[in-house]
């Protein structure tokens, strides 16, 4: 055992010397150790290089002897334990955490009986637990976290160690089952095994009356409600216990009404990222002492219960990603301690509580996607340490307020996809820490103001989605920090400016704005932008300008006279000759005329056809421009002989008019007029997707003509299309409803994005219900995915897209059909989420989710509109590595769990999909970790 001294070398020999005074030295073994000499010199001493710093210290026999304890924790030793440690028969302490030691723990160590303290944490250790180590009865202390051990524990541990006080085993790679016996241990004050591998549930612990802290986070543990009660209602014995971890495990089932009978010193509650579901636990209340309570990330339902009003010592409470609902009660005036609040992803409604002004405290505050309305209360912004405000995937109306300059601590505010008007407030530039601003998605108008100028630490800036008008102030050029940027649609105007950020901008940053330009030719190619006019340096007089003018404007005026006339008669001609036009609705480009597709398609050969749906066919076609230049597109041909087909063409039309979603498929055209033979002849002119549709990638005919969809492409194409889902449902000005959602319907660009089609079926929800029709009784739909609401005559909703998304989402992560003859045979949604909750993912999942796809699609293309990148792996089939195909496991669960919430029988207890697609980007960000 080596080591590098972590004192200065002036003290290296003063620590000598005190540890000469601890020993007793029998043979005069030390006696040349003295300050009349260099410490480098003396026995059994080595130093470095430079002759001034101790490296190793080697005494072997000589007789050394009264060694009581040894303390080597918090330097840079290095090799493995010296097993000759197990001959210091009298060692109570034993302390070398904190180094760099590699290798097994050795089993000699066993042989120290009278060893009360044993700590090995925080270093390199591998291997198993030696049963040795079991045969120390003495210890009361025994630390060996954050090392990589391995193995199952010793079923008798609880017996081995009666006298011991704290175990600490976190942050290992340790397996199996927790041994029933630990409650054999009745000394025990804290009991640290998070962050293994165990698995099982966990024991009855009631014997432990001096138990202090519980910590089995970060394992696979998992339960019943009936396990529940028996492990809750044990531990009200375990009266001074004062906290709980049972975080990131796979408990499941409802919490029984005992948690209100635990400890009354209880202060952190956390059962945060469970299967855990029911109502929301009742009696918190009766602990009054809880500082943090976290139940976030799982199903719990119902009301958020007043009496949390009545702990007055809570300083975190989060309860986000769970399905609770109804207002968010008033009840934070007794909360003055409160730091920490996370409410988002839920289905909360009402309106922000004015009472969070009381919460002085407030550090963080995460309201995100959930129904909130009503306006952003101004008590937000007299909280003076609010440093993170979540308030996106809301319906916050109103402005927001003035008062938001005088968060001097805030660091990211998100305020995205609301309903939010007027400007916003030039004191926001007054936010000198702020780091983030998200207000895109909104209805915001007005200029964007200079005062964003000012905030010099700003990395990311979406104001997207909005009305914003004028001039890009030059100031933004200025933020050197500024790494992210989004100004697409808007209707900004001039020149676009060219330092910093502004110097990579790319396309998808200031499309929708179709006013702006650039200087340069070759960025304003990048950007597809105009070229800016040149600056006028004329010194022409000034009467003269004005006589020019007068005349431009004669001449304008005459122009638009002339151009009215023209287009009344061509309108007339087109009206009694039946030429093509474009629908009266659509604002797209110039139609297409009948001979043109039809020369496009190569006269519809067979070659040309994509698929075949409900109400015509999709060909591919190339166009030629004038100057040659080829553009491939999809043309959609009606079939005019079916009833409702000129209905499909007039609610795609109408539907999609103003539609801009860059997961919806795009509309380009159209053509309504005849065709060769005199007939009718009505068809839609889209983009085209190259790599067809899901349904082919999930179900190839050929199994070798595409590569498998890995994991990543799939969660990517499923937050693709939950996207899409989520804009038609809450961004439009009238919401959108699908009504065929199925792989069919998600076409796959070149870049593996997903992009949902064919809208036939689409229905505005109007706010005058009149104008809807009344039920889907005649509705069309495809087997499978049609929610059962549908089926009974209920009107269409966004919450049936919710079903049928649900369903698509199972589909995908299971590659099983919902018309497959297996659902036939009884297996069910409900026995799906048994199975999720039985551990038992694999037995439903697609099984090529868990093999290395990396290899399989080398040479595909892996980039995404969304950002994500594919992992790095390396490892070939025969060597697999687990921790990816655990990863992969816990993504794949999430992800069904999040299509059985999405497919629940009844309309009103399905998420939305606002909700829906926070969960899965949520998983995303996860696998990415």
């Amino acid at each position: 055992m080596s080591k590098v001294g972590a004192l200065s070398s002036s003290t290296d020999g003063q620590v000598l010397l005190s540890f000469k005074s601890m020993v007793s030295d029998p043979h005069n073994a030390l006696s040349g150790w003295n300050l009349s000499s260099s410490h480098c010199s003396w026995s059994g001493v080595s130093c470095t290089k430079n002759g001034k710093r101790v490296f190793s210290l080697r005494l072997p026999s000589r007789g050394l002897a009264g060694l009581k304890v040894l303390d080597l924790s918090v330097n840079g030793i290095t090799g493995a334990i010296p097993s000759t440690f197990g001959n210091l028969s009298t060692l109570t302490n034993l302390s070398i955490a904190r180094n760099k030691l590699r290798g097994m723990i050795p089993i000699q160590l066993g042989q120290l009986q009278n060893l009360r303290t044993l700590q090995l944490s925080e270093n390199e250790l591998s291997g198993m637990i030696p049963f040795s180590i079991y045969n120390m009865s003495s210890l009361e202390f025994l630390s060996l976290t954050k090392n990589s051990l391995v193995g199952n524990l010793n079923t008798n541990i609880g017996v081995a160690f009666p006298n011991l006080k704290g175990l600490f085993l976190s942050h290992n790679k340790l397996e199996g089952p927790i041994p029933n016996s630990v409650s054999n241990a009745s000394q025990l004050q804290i009991l640290d095994l998070s962050s293994n591998m165990f698995s099982g549930v966990i024991p009855v612990l009631g014997n432990l009356n001096n138990i202090r802290t519980l910590h089995f986070g970060q394992n696979h543990l998992s339960s019943t409600t009936e396990q529940n009660y028996k492990v809750f209602g044990s531990l009200t014995n375990c009266t001074q216990l004062k906290n709980l971890y049972m975080n990131s495990n796979k408990l499941a089932g409802q919490l029984p009404s005992s948690v209100a009978n635990l400890s009354a010193s209880l202060q952190e509650f956390c059962v945060d990222d469970n299967l855990l579901n029911g109502d929301f636990p009742l009696g918190f209340e009766s602990l009054h002492n809880l500082t943090s309570l976290a139940i976030h990330q799982n199903f719990f339902t119902g009301q958020i219960p007043i009496a949390i009003g009545k702990l007055q010592q809570l300083q975190k409470f989060t309860i986000f990603e769970n399905m609770l609902s109804g207002e968010i009660p008033d009840i934070f005036g007794n909360l003055t301690r409160l730091y920490f609040l996370l409410m988002g992803n839920n289905q909360l409604t009402g309106r922000i509580p004015t009472s969070l002004a009381k919460c002085q405290q407030l550090t963080i505050l995460g309201l995100e996607g959930n129904r909130l309305d009503g306006t952003i209360t101004r008590q937000i912004f007299v909280l003076p340490s609010l440093n993170t405000l979540l308030l996106a995937r809301n319906s916050l109306s109103g402005s927001l307020p003035r008062e938001v300059g005088s968060l001097k601590q805030l660091e990211n505010i998100d305020v995205s996809d609301n309903q939010l008007s007027g400007n916003i407030p030039a004191e926001i530039g007054h936010c000198s820490s702020l780091q983030s601003l998200g207000m895109a998605r909104n209805k915001l108008t007005g200029l964007i103001p200079d005062t964003l100028g000012e905030l010099k630490a700003l990395t990311r800036l979406d104001l997207s989605s909005n009305n914003f008008s004028g001039l890009i102030p030059d100031d933004l050029e200025d933020l050197s920090a500024l790494q992210i940027l989004n100004l697409s649609f808007n209707t900004l105007e001039g020149q676009v400016p060219s330092k910093n950020i502004f110097a990579n901008l790319s396309w998808n940053s200031v499309q929708g704005n179709y006013k702006l330009c650039a200087t340069e030719q070759e960025i304003a190619g990048k950007l597809r932008v105009s070229t800016c006019p040149r600056e006028d340096k004329s010194t022409m007089p000034w009467v003269v300008k004005i006589v020019i003018l007068i005349s431009v404007f004669i001449v304008l005026v005459s122009a638009i006279v002339c151009s009215i006339w023209v287009w009344m008669m061509q309108k007339k001609k087109k009206s009694s000759h039946g030429v093509n036009g474009s629908h009266p609705h659509m604002v797209f480009q110039p139609s297409f005329s009948y001979s043109e597709i039809r020369a496009a398609t190569n006269g519809f050969v067979t070659e040309n056809l994509i698929g075949k749906g409900g109400f015509g066919s999709v060909y591919k076609a190339v166009f030629t421009s004038e100057n040659g230049l080829n553009t491939t597109l999809a043309v959609k041909v009606l079939d005019l002989k079916q009833s409702k087909a000129s209905k499909s063409f007039d609610v795609e039309c109408q539907a999609f008019r103003n539609v801009r979603h860059r997961n919806l498929i795009k509309i380009v055209s159209s053509c309504s007029g005849i065709d060769h033979t005199g007939a009718e002849f009505k068809a839609l002119i889209m983009e085209y997707m190259v790599n067809g549709n899901l349904d082919e990638w999930l179900y190839p005919n050929d199994i070798e003509s595409k590569p498998i969809l890995s994991l990543t492409q799939r969660l990517n194409i499923s937050i693709d299309v939950a996207s899409a889902l989520d804009y038609l449902h809450h961004d439009c000005d009238q919401p959108v409803v699908h009504c065929d959602l199925k792989p069919g319907n998600v076409l796959i660009d070149e870049n593996m994005v997903g992009n949902v089609g064919d809208y036939g079926l689409s229905k505005i929800l109007f706010q005058n219900s009149s104008q809807e029709e009344s039920s889907t009784m005649h509705l069309k739909g495809s087997i499978g995915y049609i929610p059962p609401e549908y089926g009974l005559g209920g009107k269409a909703s966004t919450s049936g897209d919710v079903y049928s998304f649900g369903i698509l989402l199972l589909e995908m992560f299971m590659a099983k059909k919902p018309t497959e003859d297996v659902f036939q045979e009884g297996l069910n949604l409900e026995k799906f989420a048994s199975a999720v909750h039985e551990n038992q993912v694999l037995s439903i999942a697609d099984p090529r989710l868990f093999i290395d796809t990396e290899c399989q699609t080398q040479g595909s293309v892996t980039s995404h509109s969304g950002g994500s990148d594919s992992s790095n792996r390396t490892f070939s089939h025969t060597d697999v590595n687990y921790n990816w195909l655990e990863n992969n496991e816990a993504a794949v669960e999430a992800a069904i769990r999040v299509g059985l919430s999405c497919s629940v029988y009844s309309a009103k207890d399905r998420i939305s999909m606002r909700e829906a697609l926070t969960k899965l980007m949520e998983i995303k960000k996860y696998l990415r970790n």
